[in-house]
C-alpha cells in the first residue's frame, strides 16, 4: 500500500482545518466510521474493569468524533485539542 502524501504533513494545519474544512471532516461518513473504529479498538486496548466507569482523556480529539465511543460503557472523557476551527463543530 502507498503511502498518502498529506498536505498537512508539509504546510501549517491550520491552512487546511479551518471552518470550511472541518466540517466537511466532521460531517464525512468515512471519517465518522474510521473515528468510531479507532475509538473502539483504542476501549479494547485500554482493558478498563468492567461495571467501573473510568475517565478517559482525548488528546488531539479534533472535533470530538471519536467521544460517543469513549463514552460507552458508562466512561465519562474529555477532549483537547490545538485547531480552534476543529474544536468549535
Amino acid at each position: 500500500m502507498a503511502a498518502i502524501d498529506r498536505p498537512e504533513a508539509s504546510l501549517a494545519p491550520e491552512l487546511f482545518y479551518n471552518e470550511n474544512e472541518s466540517q466537511k471532516y466532521t460531517s464525512s461518513s468515512r471519517i465518522i466510521t474510521i473515528q468510531s473504529e479507532i475509538a473502539n479498538r483504542c476501549i479494547e486496548l485500554l482493558n478498563l474493569p468492567e461495571g467501573k466507569p473510568a475517565f478517559i482523556l482525548d488528546v488531539g480529539c479534533g472535533s470530538g468524533l471519536r467521544g460517543p465511543a469513549l463514552g460507552g460503557g458508562g466512561h465519562g472523557g474529555g477532549g483537547g485539542g490545538g485547531r480552534p476551527d476543529m474544536l468549535a463543530t
